[in-house]
């Protein structure tokens, strides 16, 4: 379908209909609340104990760029409000990851999907064009965006890449003004003598091969890391500002584990590079069973810890805080502190009637989504804070980077097109 046309664009069928089409709790009415009740409602969702400014933004650094930004309209978080705010319709792509950028020259807030058939973006602020655009042709497995970078896991070699998203914007813009007119093709031959410098996509030396990556911020010395496994071990770049990219910082040969289900980034207060999990096992204690240890690979040079203990099925580990770290197991999520001994502070344990498959920490709650939607409870008391289920739907999570990405196709015909949706209404967008 999209091979076959003229430009690298994508149609896509039946417009912005059914824009939020599956919410939270349908069945409440509406207007019925007692103003006592909201008072209730708004303070279970207040942000009084939210965490410090540092902690709270390890994760999702604030980008004042995106406060005037185009894209889909701001929504306030409120009780049970969350919504799949679908902006695609039947895409044919075989997608494997997504992000979302603001385009500084325009203030549109694009879509960004990695697929076997190669980046594809979709803007947001013009959802009635109905088209996805291709941006770069290389299958990509893994994407993330870094102010106006795009780093990924792209090609037949899966290397880790770096690409310039202002200049291909430019580019691609350059080459769609000159479709219809006679060229010998003298750009192209152009592009390949520019200097590396001033390359727009550029290899990462020593990454073929890559399985997995993980970023994570230092909120202490507000320095970003990007871990990422090769055949070789680990290699580690650090962001630099001045020059706007991801500088490599060491090459760590270590055996990794196979499979590489956990690889995940945790943040210490006292050192200056992360270290990273692996996979969690059980406590050798005999008289603390409920203590989990992390698998972890040192980044500092330090030697790495060594257990036989079982390994656990886990099923994704995120930091929360200082010293406060979730793991998913298969429906069960463990709050646990660095130590992996269960949370004082916060509840210990929270139990999901599904199998988890994503979880994303709020500041208040956590959301776990399964293959027919999702469940958020509260990190405190274990209520429930919001809830989607679709039987006749398969969902699965593609990016919770910057905004919550998800894609569904139906579940008696899982060949089928899928449709694509932002998550909306779970936390305040104004």
């Amino acid at each position: 379908m999209f091979g076959l046309c003229a430009g690298p664009v994508l149609l896509r069928c039946s417009g912005s209909q059914d824009v939020r089409q599956w919410c939270s709790d349908p069945c409440v009415p509406e207007g019925n609340h007692t103003e006592e009740q909201q008072r209730t409602l708004t303070r279970t969702l207040s942000r009084d104990t939210a965490l410090s400014p540092e902690w709270s933004t390890m994760r999702k650094k604030n980008e004042d760029s995106r406060a005037d930004s185009h894209g889909l309209p701001p929504t306030p978080q409120v009780y049970m409000g969350a919504c799949f705010s679908k902006v695609f319709n039947g895409c044919p792509l075989k997608i494997h990851c997504a992000d979302t950028w603001v385009l500084p020259k325009t203030r549109d807030q694009y879509l960004i999907l990695g697929a076997e058939e190669g980046i594809y973006t979709l803007n947001l602020n013009e959802l009635h064009e109905d088209t996805l655009e291709k941006l770069l042709p290389q299958r990509c497995t893994w994407l993330y965006v870094m102010n106006n970078v795009l780093m990924s896991i792209s090609g037949k070699s899966s290397q880790l890449c770096s690409h310039r998203l202002t200049a291909l914007f430019e580019q691609r813009g350059h080459l769609q003004r000159r479709q219809g007119h006679l060229s010998l093709g003298s750009n192209r031959f152009t592009e390949r003598i520019i200097h590396k410098k001033f390359a727009v996509s550029v290899k990462i030396p020593d990454t073929k091969g890559c399985r997995k990556c993980s970023v994570a911020r230092n909120p202490y010395t507000d320095s970003t890391f990007l871990c990422a496994a090769v055949p070789s071990g680990l290699v580690l770049l650090l962001w630099y500002e001045p020059l706007q990219k991801f500088m490599h910082l060491k090459h760590i040969a270590v055996p990794l584990p196979e499979p590489l289900l956990i690889f995940e980034l945790l943040v210490l207060m006292s050192d200056e590079l992360p270290q990273l999990c692996v996979g969690v096992q059980q406590s050798p204690e005999q008289e603390n069973d409920q203590k989990l240890m992390f698998d972890i690979i040192n980044l500092n040079g330090q030697p790495n810890p060594s257990s036989d203990n079982g390994t656990i099925k886990a099923v994704q580990v995120t930091q929360l805080d200082r010293d406060t770290v979730l793991i998913a197991l298969e429906k069960t999520v463990k709050i646990v502190n660095m130590q992996g001994i269960p949370s004082q502070d916060l509840a210990s344990e929270l139990e999901f009637d599904f199998d988890i498959e994503a979880l994303v920490c709020l500041e208040e709650s956590v959301l776990a989504f399964w293959k027919h939607g999702l469940k958020g409870l509260s990190l405190h008391n274990c209520e429930v804070t919001q809830e989607i289920t679709d039987e006749s739907r398969v969902f699965q999570v593609l990016g919770t980077h910057r905004d919550i990405v998800l894609q569904s196709t139906p579940t008696e015909n899982p060949s089928a097109t899928s449709n694509l949706y932002l998550l909306t209404g779970h936390e305040s967008s104004y």
